[in-house]
């Protein structure tokens, strides 16, 4: 006779279970990659840069970054130039303070102007993933890393998964030196419907749950869990996304920068110390995003999680 936990157990793993990746769909276009789940839109990867607000200065235009990351129902999780925080772009990679060719730059906050980071040309396509080449660029002395992401998409029962794989290395002959700091690396930014800055669109601010169960944003902050949720109403319905960390990582787990008072949040190694790109060698990382409907289900995304970890 089955508990009532072992039928859970079993539930959780017929939820785990792939649809089949002729559901999913890459489109490309002459401005962005879409991709499609049974013909629900799940992502958008901006080829062509997109101009910043009217009104805002354009040195915050920026390629190469997701957005919408969408939840299995459609609502938007992400977003792209929000208000307080124009530089944050979605689902985003750049670092903060570092020196490249004798000088700092600042790949992440555009309005320094002293770098960013733009999409370059688009790789390998299969029906359920694809591969973009990016730079990240000092505005004084040119490309200073070349990065590449592989992006999977799955479809699961309420939820799809996005498993993005990021390799980065030199793209001169000289070393990029990486400096500690309290962010920097594979950000993510959340719903408008979060933020409290934008008066046309918040609801509530955003809300965390961390795989050591953490629930408090302030607590959660420069803390090292393999995962965390983040989530909140949009349009009146609860939803929201979970990143893991895989264990292949470097400095895994990560510490993970949580704002205390906008919706965004970062897998940052930096926070444990200076590292070094150097020309041959190669710095990778891999990340598994779920989208959710509703509160988030710490036993379910643990599952997911484990799954992941074994890849």
């Amino acid at each position: 006779m089955k508990t009532a936990a072992t039928l859970k157990t079993l539930l959780i793993g017929l939820c785990l279970t792939p649809i089949a990746s002729a559901d999913i769909e890459i489109k490309r276009t002459e401005k962005a990659l879409e991709a499609f789940a049974s013909g629900k839109p799940v992502l958008t990867y901006h080829i062509a840069t997109v101009a910043a607000p009217e009104g805002m200065d354009p040195i915050y235009s920026r390629s190469g970054f997701i957005h919408p990351l969408r939840s299995p129902s459609g609502k938007i999780l992400t977003d792209a130039f929000p208000i307080g925080h124009v530089h944050q772009h979605a689902v985003f990679s750049a670092w903060t303070q570092a020196t490249f060719k004798h000088q700092v730059v600042d790949f992440w906050n555009q309005h320094k102007k002293l770098g960013t980071a733009q999409h370059e040309n688009v790789g390998n396509t299969t029906p359920d993933s694809f591969q973009v080449f990016l730079k990240q660029i000092s505005h004084q002395k040119g490309a200073a890393i070349d990065e590449s992401w592989t992006v999977s998409i799955e479809e699961q029962p309420n939820s799809f998964i996005v498993d993005i794989a990021i390799e980065q290395k030199c793209a001169t002959a000289d070393e990029v030196y990486l400096h500690p700091y309290h962010y920097g690396g594979f950000g993510l930014r959340g719903s408008a419907h979060w933020n409290e800055d934008d008066q046309t669109h918040f609801e509530s601010p955003m809300k965390v749950l961390t795989g050591d169960g953490v629930k408090d944003i302030a607590e959660s902050n420069h803390t090292t869990p393999r995962w965390i949720a983040t989530y909140g109403p949009i349009d009146g319905a609860t939803a929201g996304f979970v990143v893991m960390d895989h264990p292949s990582n470097f400095r895994f787990p990560q510490p993970v920068r949580v704002h205390p008072k906008m919706p965004y949040f970062v897998f940052s190694p930096v926070v444990k110390g200076s590292f070094i790109l150097k020309p041959g060698l190669s710095y990778q990382s891999k990340y598994r995003i779920v989208t959710f409907d509703g509160e988030p289900d710490a036993e379910r995304i643990q599952s997911w999680y484990e799954n992941f970890s074994k890849r």
